[in-house]
């Protein structure tokens, strides 16, 4: 009979104690897995919530400040240097090392305009790219759509809620901005709802028509960009961004994230320390189960040495033993652990996961190995057993 079928065999005829040992590992394997299944569910969701926070780096052209000094005090400042970006280094950006990082690239022009013709009045005009800036400010709340590419005859706008309601303008006004000798007509496609921001009090158009009214052909404000990815490297990324630009200011603004994530990693670290404990807990589970059996077994271990089986064939045997306790229990620990997570996630992160099927490989092969080094003590109790002494008490 090969040793397999003889642990086998012996397995099954002790079910009680055998299911103590795989209780061990299954409590173990289970409490990891929830973890990781829950505080992934919880990261991935966070950086899907953060894109509502709109860019997390801006650019802007670089300037330097000069102090003003009289006699020995300082009366303030003036800033030198260009006031714009040109619109052909774009392009730049995406040759940056992290350009796979890149989600969104969206330019901007602001500039002052005139509103209406008898009587007008000033206001800030912000030129954005159609396709782009939707994406930046999906968190916007509109009454109406957004602007389109310009492809008819009339501009498109939007305006902010503190322009529309003293103006009296709503979805379907028409308005004319000017500046200098350049005007544009413009239908209202959209008012936005009340955000506590500066866009409050912007009109929004397209930036090839802001462009045109300001006699910026080919000329940006700023950049606004969004990395949408897991622990994006974005303070790496602004560096990038500025050596790919050449005489430019890109700032991260992810303080928020990065805050939110530093404690839901805290958070993880702890519950991941428990499991840990919980995993070396079930492993002196597992060998005081084994060394139980080994005791139970001293004769027929005693036996098997006299008959001629040697040291390697017996530590096979409780090694096979330990796999097969740890096999069990992983993959019962996958399930439950991902089913704790699917009760707990939405009551402790409000978020919901979804089963991660590579840790099932995983909590198998590391509750395998678990098993097996719990064989340890009880293997070397094994061959220690003299098998004359054995027979002597048959």
């Amino acid at each position: 009979m090969r040793l397999h079928s003889i642990v086998l065999k012996d397995i099954f005829r002790r079910r009680t104690k055998l299911l103590v040992g795989v209780l061990g590992v299954v409590i173990a394997a289970s409490a990891i897995v929830a973890v990781i299944t829950t505080f992934t569910a919880a990261t991935d969701s966070l950086y899907d919530e953060s894109s509502k926070f709109g860019a997390n780096i801006i650019i802007r052209p670089q300037t330097n400040s000069i102090p003003l000094i009289e006699g020995s005090t300082t009366v303030g400042s003036i800033s030198t240097g260009e006031n714009y970006i040109d619109e052909s280094k774009l392009p730049n950006i995406y040759t940056i090392e992290n350009s796979a990082n890149l989600a969104v690239v969206s330019p901007r022009l602001y500039g002052i305009a005139n509103i209406g013709i008898s009587s007008p009045s000033p206001v800030i005009l912000m030129g954005v790219d159609p396709k782009k800036e939707p994406k930046i400010k999906a968190w916007w709340k509109l009454d109406g759509r957004w602007i389109s590419a310009e492809d008819g005859e009339r501009t498109e706008v939007m305006l902010g809620s503190d322009i529309a309601k003293p103006l009296g303008l709503v979805v379907g006004s028409t308005i004319t901005l000017t500046n200098g000798n350049n005007s544009v007509d413009g239908d209202v496609v959209a008012v936005i709802e009340t955000t506590g921001g500066s866009e409050d009090g912007y009109i929004i158009t397209s930036l090839k028509t802001a462009q045109y009214l300001f006699d910026n052909e080919g000329k940006i404000s700023s950049i606004e960009v969004r990395a949408l990815c897991n622990d994006c490297p974005v303070e790496e990324m602004s560096r990038q961004i500025e050596a790919a630009l050449l005489n430019v200011e890109a700032r991260a603004m992810s303080q928020i994230v990065l805050s939110e994530m530093a404690l839901i990693k805290r958070t993880q670290s702890s519950a991941m320390a428990v499991s840990i404990i919980t995993l070396l807990v079930s492993a002196l589970t597992v060998a005081s189960t084994m060394l139980a059996s080994v005791n139970e077994k001293l004769k027929e271990i005693g036996i098997m040495r006299a008959v001629g089986a040697s040291d390697i064939q017996i530590v096979s045997m409780l090694l096979f033993e330990g796999a097969i306790i740890g096999a069990i229990g992983g993959s019962v620990g996958f399930v439950l652990g991902t089913l704790v997570s699917f009760v707990a996630a939405p009551l402790l992160l409000s978020v919901t996961p979804s089963p991660i099927w590579i840790l099932l490989p995983a909590a198998a092969g590391v509750s395998i190995a678990v098993g097996m080094v719990a064989s340890v003590i009880p293997a070397k109790r094994a061959v220690s057993i003299d098998p004359a002494e054995v027979l002597r008490s048959v």
